[in-house]
């Protein structure tokens, strides 16, 4: 007989390498297992597991019962959530097990511990065939299998490296509304991955669970807007998100062409009909006679399965997450500087454009000279980080010469809106052509870079991201775009507040956005160039 706690006889592992598997396998290391792991390829096991002994295997074909030589108990934890063009459904959740089976008996391996998923009793081929083939890969084993198999089956599992959590994480970053099946109605049960680890180290070492299955689910039943709701306020995300319903044939749409463009898509297919389903099951079964006591999915274990969390997706969001708070509060420590300083200086900006016209000489000049000197007192009174907002970067200018862009772009639409709703207003905007005449052309544009150098510092680094440290991001967007508009009252025609209004709000996001005045100065004079020289819509 062998040995089994001196290390002699080992467990193989069948999909060792993935998330659960890796998991499963290092808790079995840790309890001084011999282990191996049956996987495609001869690539290195990851770090956490390269303990193990790793076996080349073709898993999509036959097995060779020579592989699972030495072994007292075969654990498959083979699952696939989306088809491939090398590994079907029925493939991965019907035939595998049933191969891997056979060629465990034949080696005299003794027992199999299969992990399945939770909802598959009395699943149906409606549900989908994710959960259908699991059904019927249980259901064979159970009445065909040559050797005693335990059947688990986990819910939604999360942990360090999960899918769940990390997408969902991502989606939250991105956009403030997240789209849920069924209006996130539908329940689910995690459960965390040490615990499905440990639960199946319990099943190889009792002997009384030869036969029987088991629901791996975690100890509360939440909507799927619960969690959302729980991931939102979790520390590594810290965002507020709006759980709404969404069709679910669009849903399906999006599912689909993920599947196709990217290796690892955020969400599948397989995966979005078990959260419109529900994920749950019994769970005092494994308590009753594995002593198994899951975790709670606090902000304690969300955080720990987010450690080292890479946003994939671009983020509509002003402030996406807790890093960007800290950046935003690092390049503006506003709330260090007294309120009536700010509202001073907003002041002082405010009334020094309005009366601008009163001072003699070009506009170009006066302009300059103002924002020359409002630039001067921000410097002296507010404590930001100027050199840091001010510092170029690739990334600030691709983001001021896409918003430059669009902006430009965004103007035909709204010209055509005012004159059409407005044409006396409209008919105005003339003059403001003039002024690109009134000097030499070399001259205009050195002026106009210095007016709009100044503009930022003063009205999206001083009033928009200095305020978004102390008030808010939009409730800073909004001061910004209102004092900056009132302070353009008498600088020219009306339909110029208008153009003050919109694009000083697209300037202010995009600055507090990107924490870089660099990337609003760019978009700011690619669009007065544009406007002026380039393409006047009058």
């Amino acid at each position: 007989m062998v040995n089994e706690r001196n290390g002699s006889a080992a467990i193989a592992v069948a999909g060792g390498t993935g998330f659960i598997g890796r998991h499963v396998v290092a808790r079995l290391l840790a309890a001084g297992r011999r282990v191996v792991v049956l996987a495609r390829g001869r690539r290195p096991l990851p770090a956490m597991i390269e303990a193990a002994e790793l076996r080349p295997c073709d898993l999509g074909a036959e097995i060779n019962a020579e592989l699972l030589a030495d072994c007292e108990v075969v654990v498959n934890l083979v699952g696939i959530k989306r088809e491939t063009a090398t590994m079907s459904w029925e493939q991965a959740h019907v035939e595998l097990p049933t191969r891997l089976a056979n060629a465990a008996a034949r080696a005299k391996v003794a027992r199999m511990i299969h992990v399945s998923v939770a909802g598959t009793e009395g699943a149906s081929p409606s549900a989908g065939p994710y959960l259908d083939t699991k059904a019927r890969g249980e259901h064979r084993l159970a009445g065909e299998a040559p050797l005693a198999v335990t059947i688990l089956r986990p819910g939604v599992v999360y942990g360090r490296g999960d899918d769940m959590l990390r997408n969902l994480a991502d989606s939250i970053r991105a956009a403030p509304v997240f789209p849920a099946p069924r209006a996130g109605r539908a329940q689910v049960q995690p459960i965390a991955v040490e615990d499905v680890a440990e639960a199946v180290l319990r099943c190889i070492e009792g002997p009384a669970t030869r036969g029987r299955a088991y629901d791996l689910v975690g100890p509360e039943r939440l909507e799927l807007r619960e969690l959302v709701r729980r991931v939102a306020a979790s520390g590594p995300v810290g965002r507020r998100c709006l759980v709404a319903p969404a069709p679910a044939f669009m849903q399906r749409a999006v599912a689909a062409v993920l599947e196709r463009v990217s290796e690892d898509p955020l969400i599948t297919r397989s995966q979005l009909n078990l959260l419109a389903h529900g994920v749950v099951g019994d769970p005092e079964p494994a308590r009753d006679e594995l002593g198994l006591a899951p975790r709670v999915l606090d902000d304690a274990a969300i955080t720990h399965a987010l450690a080292g969390f890479e946003p994939r997706l671009p983020s509509v969001r002003l402030v996406p997450d807790p890093a960007a708070a800290r950046s935003l509060g690092l390049a503006a420590p506003g709330a260090s500087t007294p309120a009536w300083i700010f509202a001073s200086f907003a002041v002082i900006a405010v009334v020094a454009l309005l009366l601008g016209p009163r001072l003699p000489g070009s506009i170009w000049l006066r302009m300059a000279a103002l924002e020359l000197g409002l630039s001067a007192l921000a410097f002296g009174l507010l404590r930001l980080r100027w050199v840091e907002l001010w510092r170029p970067s690739p990334s600030a200018l691709a983001w001021g010469l896409g918003a430059g862009v669009f902006l430009w772009a965004a103007a035909f639409g709204v010209a055509a809106l005012a004159s059409a709703l407005a044409p006396g207003l409209w008919s105005e905007a003339s003059s403001l052509y003039a002024w690109a005449e009134e000097l030499p052309l070399a001259t205009s544009l050195g002026l106009l870079t210095l007016i709009v150098a100044g503009e930022e510092l003063v009205w999206r680094g001083a009033l928009g991201v200095g305020l978004a440290a102390r008030i808010g991001a939009w409730p800073a967007v909004a001061v910004s775009a209102s004092l900056f508009t009132l302070a353009h009252l008498t600088t020219g025609p009306p339909v110029l507040a208008l153009a003050a209004a919109l694009a000083g709000g697209a300037w202010a996001w995009l600055a507090i956005r990107t924490r870089s005045l660099f990337a609003s100065f760019v978009a700011h004079l690619t669009w007065d160039v544009t406007m002026l020289w380039l393409t006047p819509l009058t």
